[in-house]
């Protein structure tokens, strides 16, 4: 699947037609490796495309399914991560006084 596809070769089409069951499976059951597999696979189809306005179809597709991969797999993460008191100092300051006696 690496290999560079050639438009409307039958491993275009078999990817085409993988990304259309991938993306109705995800609207079934959102799972955030299927629509990384729909990103990685619009990604394969635009290298070899020539036309550019297939090209930017499948560029805007792959992007938009990379921020669903995104939101799906690191939104939980994020907000535990960042979910902090912001009064709180996360790094205490260290001021002149301090490094003279400590030195």
């Amino acid at each position: 699947m690496n290999a560079a596809l050639k438009s409307k070769t039958k491993s275009y089409e078999l990817l085409e037609a993988a990304n259309n069951q991938l993306e109705s499976v995800f609207l079934k059951k959102p799972e955030p490796c299927v629509a990384l597999l729909i990103s990685r696979n619009y990604n394969l189809l635009l290298q070899e495309q020539a036309q550019l306005t297939i090209r930017l179809n499948f560029m805007q597709k792959a992007k938009y399914w990379w921020q669903e991969y995104l939101k799906m797999s690191t939104g939980k993460r994020s907000k535990v991560m960042f979910d902090i008191n912001h009064n709180e100092l996360l790094f205490k300051r260290i001021d002149a006084k301090y490094l003279q006696r400590s030195f």
